[in-house]
């Protein structure tokens, strides 16, 4: 699973791109500053920076900079409300791999994001992040494919984001509710959430195994 930084002073920002990348399966953390940022970034492994220009203490160029000087190399992409040639120049000299002028579409920031991770390739360390296993069934989420003992197994879109929540989320119980908003997330809220979670994990069980989730009663399902 791809791990984005976003870095942005704007909370309404930052938290908009993490529920949107989120929903994509993309894990996402937040850094307020740059100066957090950098405290982060030296902790932890990121595969993807989304990165404000602008902030207090730490601005994006400086902790660049400052990664940069620490032959930290990680694929990022600036965030900006200014537009003029001479600081594209600056950005792109910089090693940028994109840049997004405020206000922008949650759509496109994901498509130049998937763009750059093609051009840049995916490292297996990255790859295997994408792998998740029970048993003898086998999810790709880059890839969105299914095995099972070496055989593709074919599910449709919501069966499939169903699946995946479930295996990422494996030994702990899922409910209903959680399991809605986070597959049918692009859905009108409807009174028939218990129905329509049902008669998917029912699809499940036929395509894959009648015993590969477990219904915990009165909560919800579970891999276990």
């Amino acid at each position: 699973m791809l791990h984005i930084l976003i870095i942005d002073d704007n909370p309404d920002i930052t938290e908009n791109i993490s529920l949107y990348f989120t929903a994509k399966w993309y894990k996402t953390s937040i850094a307020s500053n740059g100066a957090d940022a950098f405290d982060m970034i030296q902790r932890e492994n990121f595969d993807f920076l989304i990165i404000d220009r602008m902030m207090p203490q730490i601005d994006g160029l400086a902790l660049v900079r400052m990664l940069q000087s620490r032959h930290i190399r990680i694929p990022f992409l600036f965030l900006t409300a200014l537009g003029k040639q001479i600081d594209r120049i600056e950005w792109l000299s910089l090693g940028a791999d994109d840049y997004l002028v405020k206000p922008f579409d949650l759509q496109e920031l994901f498509l130049r994001i998937e763009n750059i991770a093609r051009r840049n390739g995916w490292s297996p360390e990255i790859i295997n992040k994408n792998i998740f296993q029970h048993e003898n069934l086998i999810i790709d989420t880059w890839t969105h494919r299914i095995t099972r003992d070496g055989k593709n197994i074919e599910l449709s879109p919501k069966e499939y984001e169903l699946l995946e929540i479930l295996l990422k989320n494996k030994w702990k119980i899922l409910d209903r509710d959680f399991l809605y908003e986070n597959v049918w997330w692009d859905y009108d809220v409807s009174e028939k959430i218990l129905e329509t979670i049902n008669v998917h994990i029912a699809h499940l069980r036929k395509k894959l195994s009648p015993n590969l989730i477990r219904t915990v009663k009165l909560v919800g399902y579970i891999i276990d």
